[in-house]
């Protein structure tokens, strides 16, 4: 039977990279789409409906209170708005024009590419610490009477202020923090490790490794904060209404969200492990590759899934890493890799049973090439 994707001319990728969002996200499981399904064959309230999401949120979490956001970025906006405005009416009819607090400050290597939801809310980022280092008094310093939040994003282990620190002066400050954690599961206990470390606000993806919809996420937390942030969400909301999530969107992570909690995470992290190891071990041999099963540091989240590290001889090869990331993601099948401080590195995270032979045999392929 022809594929969907094969039908209407798309390529479909093998997916050795992670739960990257220009690759879709991750795969939904049948049982989840089948609630979402059931979910689109009827008409309900949707404020009843975001309701009971997200008692199901915090009920998951262990946070106060939760809901369903449209993605991450989503959440970061919502968050913004809710520590801007409080329960407010008035000033939420304002944003993005604001009178008063409006200012997050954000550890330098935090600011990742999602300034602009931070912007639309009608924040300003304050910016601390430089590229070796941030210190806690480098973002003390940083406080004012116009401080809505500090904004913390999980990028362990960069060289920055870890958040427990950060939470306990901005509380000594009577000051929220908001902690961007999107792909930073697993380990299913960071869905309340987080918030015990101190964060008001969290915020996880719902398309990464909880495998729901890709344009879905998690925000748990505080009560009084994630009422705000409901207040000015979709269907009701006025800085939030263009978030919409659809009650398809909502069923299908609650379903996932309790799905990803039963999943036995020893099982994972064993079959992930034999994985990249198996991937290693054909990729070894070649001239120029130099293989490895590591855990990533810098650019690749979550961290605890083991992957396989390819350094390349590229003067050997006559080639570069980026070149051999386009030949694989322009080849027969496509395949999607992940290129971190001049590395190739294949994530078994995504990979279907056998498909890791392909990933070897294509990328082998592609390396034994060059020269």
């Amino acid at each position: 039977m022809t594929h969907l994707y094969d039908e209407i001319g798309v390529t479909r990728v093998i997916n050795a990279s992670g739960s990257m969002t220009y690759l879709g996200g991750s795969l939904i499981a049948p049982e989840v789409l089948e609630k979402m399904n059931e979910a689109a064959g009827a008409f309900v309230v949707m404020e009843e409906l975001m309701d009971w999401a997200g008692m199901e949120v915090a009920r998951l979490t262990g946070a106060e209170a939760g809901m369903v956001t449209s993605g991450s970025a989503g959440g970061i906006l919502l968050s913004c708005a809710a520590c801007i405005t409080g329960d407010d009416r008035q000033k939420m009819r304002q944003l993005p024009v604001v009178e008063g607090k409006n200012e997050f400050v954000m550890q330098k290597h935090h600011r990742i590419g999602f300034d602009h939801a931070v912007g639309v809310a009608g924040g300003k980022i304050v910016e601390v610490g430089g590229e070796d280092s941030t210190e806690l008094a480098q973002i003390e310093a940083a406080l004012s009477e116009q401080t809505a939040a500090i904004l913390h994003v999980v990028l362990d282990p960069q060289p920055t202020v870890p958040l427990q620190d950060v939470a306990k002066l901005a509380h000594a400050h009577g000051i929220p923090v908001i902690v961007d954690a999107a792909a930073e599961l697993p380990p299913v206990d960071n869905l309340h490790a987080f918030l015990a470390a101190g964060g008001d606000l969290v915020i996880f993806s719902g398309g990464k490794d909880i495998s729901g919809p890709n344009d879905s996420g998690i925000l748990c937390g505080r009560a009084d904060l994630i009422k705000a942030a409901r207040m000015q969400a979709f269907p009701s909301g006025p800085i939030g209404r263009p978030l919409k999530v659809s009650k398809e969107q909502i069923v299908g992570l609650v379903f996932a969200l309790r799905r990803f909690k039963a999943l036995d995470e020893g099982e994972r992290m064993r079959r992930w492990q034999e994985k990249a190891e198996a991937m290693c071990a054909e990729l070894q041999g070649i001239a120029g590759v130099e293989a490895e099963v590591a855990l990533p540091t810098r650019g690749g989240r979550p961290l605890v899934i083991p992957r396989t590290r390819l350094r390349i001889d590229e003067q050997l090869l006559g080639c570069t890493v980026n070149e051999i990331d386009e030949q694989l993601e322009q080849g027969t099948p496509a395949i999607a890799v992940s290129i971190a401080s001049g590395e190739i590195w294949l994530n078994p995270q995504h990979l279907a049973d056998g498909e890791e032979e392909v990933v070897v045999r294509r990328v082998a392929e592609v390396l034994k090439a060059q020269g």
